[in-house]
């Protein structure tokens, strides 16, 4: 059978055919692919041409004391704005003006300068009419305004910002009614306690960039206000809230052109803190315009009733921006530092507690009348003198009239029996040697309790016979925070080494009882009764109450500041002794020597002060 054949016309018609067939299947296949496959990613290209999305910051949480005392909060303010889109056609008339200006005066046109020019004319307009009207002198750089041209086109531009009542008035009375000026509402974080707890609560700053989470389409931010210190900081993903949106489509130039969608912001969690602002101001007025810390806290919780530190400053003045003068006159005047735990001292004659504990525990020394030490005001230890407090002599003195008499010389003989070693494993069982875990940001790690291999690895030489003795009575290489201390005292009034402070309020809160303080029974209530000595005929006398029963112990030490040695005056205490209920920590730094700091004349009045106030006005 013989095979069919086309004629040759026909064989190319066919193939021609076919050819057309292929390109259409390919195009049909191109175009299934762009308009079904690709559906989804050429809707959200077009969408990420055509809408942005405005971030609208949420109002944070406001900040509460432990009895419902409002401490931070957000205050309306009242900014002077101005849209680029409701001057759009303004800007064009002036900058067609421009152009005809230079063509009558046949100049050269540069037509991205002039329009430059005629953005910067418009605005600038605005902001002088709104100086005439309120008595400012604000102005706008030229760059800032060409930068939020180019970046922040859907946002307003801020002519006048923290309107007062008197300029909020004339504003409203005087601009003319199609003004595209017009006035918004803002919100500052308010502190209408001004100064008081300051570094508690710290304080917020406008965040250094936008950082949007969304990738879907280009997104514009009003700045938000976050914690820079203090809970502010600490707290900030709660009392921040969940910001707001508005979705808006653009034209070809970027302007605003419809409202899409939007979701309100939603206002932060309150925070309700440890600390009782009374008591807290009633430290800071004890404080004075000493430089230093006071601190109490509640010996069962560990919460913090007062954190208090001078210098300090006010808040309020922070808003809505950190002046140059503000922030100099702060940090000149060390107003930022945060005392409580981030300044760390020797901790004087306060640290002998430890000393005696580990004379104790370590069979060194006993309570009885009879282990006595002569002191004649001074003693040999190695190839130096080492003087007792003042060079005051003591003459026989057994361990209790050593700790109420603050007797240097019987902490230095004793402790060259005990050993270096020994003291410092006392101290670090108290955990002086680590961060006191305060829910608080920025507590320091420089606290030091020195031991011989310490000071090997740190290079300053071997360690010698006196080392031992300045460690003994606090001095020496010897650092710790007030806050500290406070927590020592805490654990001395309960019979635990450990209280972890917190300023965050919990009414069910109760600290773990951690390991013993590892003395028999009738070692601790003789340690108790001493320390009730030292205020009722000691050295802490002056920080002594009425009608409520203290026990403390005060101090001095020594630090250096610019080449020159000043005093730091040590209290710490807790009351009443049959059933603590509060315990105290005060430093207080000399400024000049003039100012001649000791710990029971300087710093056991300010703890008389802090605990009087307590005591009368306990809620």
């Amino acid at each position: 059978m013989k095979r069919l054949q086309l004629p040759p016309f026909h064989r190319r018609i066919a193939s021609l055919a076919l050819c057309f067939l292929l390109v259409f299947l390919f195009l049909a296949g191109g175009l299934f692919y762009r308009q079904i496959i690709q559906h989804n990613y050429f809707r959200q290209k077009e969408k990420r041409q055509n809408q942005r999305r405005i971030i609208i910051p949420a109002p944070r949480g406001d900040i509460y004391d432990r009895n419902g005392q409002l401490l931070v909060c957000n205050r309306p303010t009242f900014d002077l704005h101005l849209y680029f889109s409701d001057i759009r056609q303004e800007i064009r008339k002036t900058y067609g003006q421009l152009i005809r200006q230079l063509k009558e005066q046949k100049k050269t046109i540069d037509y991205p300068q002039l329009q430059r020019e005629a953005r910067k004319n418009v605005v600038h307009k605005y902001i002088d009419l709104a100086n005439s009207l309120t008595g400012r002198r604000e102005t706008i750089a030229d760059k800032a305004l060409e930068r939020h041209y180019r970046e922040s086109l859907l946002l307003p531009i801020t002519i006048l910002s923290n309107l007062s009542n008197r300029e909020y008035i004339r504003l409203v009375d005087r601009l003319p009614p199609q003004s595209p000026l017009y006035i918004a509402t803002n919100y500052y974080r308010f502190y209408p306690h001004k100064s008081a707890a300051c570094h508690v609560l710290g304080y917020v700053a406008t965040a250094s960039e936008n950082t949007p989470n969304q990738t879907d389409l280009k997104t514009l931010n009003f700045r938000e206000k976050m914690g820079k210190t203090g809970i502010e900081l600490a707290q900030n993903q709660f009392l921040s809230g969940v910001n707001g949106e508005q979705i808006f489509s653009v034209d070809p130039s970027g302007f605003r052109a419809d409202y899409i969608r939007g979701e309100p912001p939603k206002k932060g969690r309150d925070c309700t803190l440890s600390i009782d602002i009374d008591l807290q101001i009633a430290a800071e007025n004890a404080l004075g315009d000493k430089r230093g810390s006071a601190i109490a806290l509640d010996v069962h919780s560990g919460e913090v009733l007062a954190l208090a530190n001078k210098p300090n400053y006010d808040a309020n003045c922070l808003n809505p921006k950190i002046s140059t003068a503000v922030f100099q006159s702060i940090t000149e005047g060390g107003g930022w530092l945060n005392r409580a735990f981030q300044g760390v001292y020797p901790p004087g004659s306060t640290f002998k507690i430890i000393s005696t504990i580990a004379f104790l525990r370590h069979k060194i020394s006993t309570w009885a009348s009879d282990d006595t030490i002569e002191c004649s005001g001074k003693t040999h230890i190695g190839a130096q003198i080492f003087k007792c407090d003042q060079s005051t002599v003591h003459g026989i003195v057994d361990l209790q009239r050593a700790m109420e008499k603050s007797c240097n010389v019987y902490y230095y003989l004793r402790s060259q029996i005990c050993g270096a070693e020994k003291i410092a494993e006392e101290a670090k069982r108290f955990h002086l040697d680590q961060k006191t875990g305060i829910d608080l940001p920025f507590e320091s790690n420089r606290m030091t309790i020195p031991t011989p291999a310490w000071k090997q690895k740190k290079g300053y030489g071997p360690w010698f016979a006196g080392d031992t003795a300045n460690t003994a009575i606090g001095q020496g290489y010897l650092l710790v925070s007030p806050l500290q201390m406070a927590c020592f005292m805490a654990s001395i009034a309960t019979d635990r080494t450990q209280t972890i402070p917190h300023i965050l309020h919990d009414p069910s809160h109760r600290q773990d009882h951690t390991q013993s303080i590892g003395l028999s029974p009738s070692d601790y209530k003789k340690l108790i009764e001493t320390l009730r000595g030292v205020i009722d005929s000691g050295t802490g006398k002056f920080a002594r109450l009425d009608e409520v029963i203290l026990a403390g112990k005060s101090g001095t030490s020594q630090v250096w500041e610019r080449g020159e040695k000043r005093n730091v005056a040590w209290f710490i205490g807790f009351a009443p002794v049959d059933s603590p209920q509060i315990a105290v920590a005060i430093a207080v730094q000399e400024q000049t020597a003039e100012d001649n700091y000791y710990g029971g004349k300087t710093a056991a009045p300010i703890a008389r002060q802090i605990l009087n106030f307590y005591f009368k006005n306990k809620k």
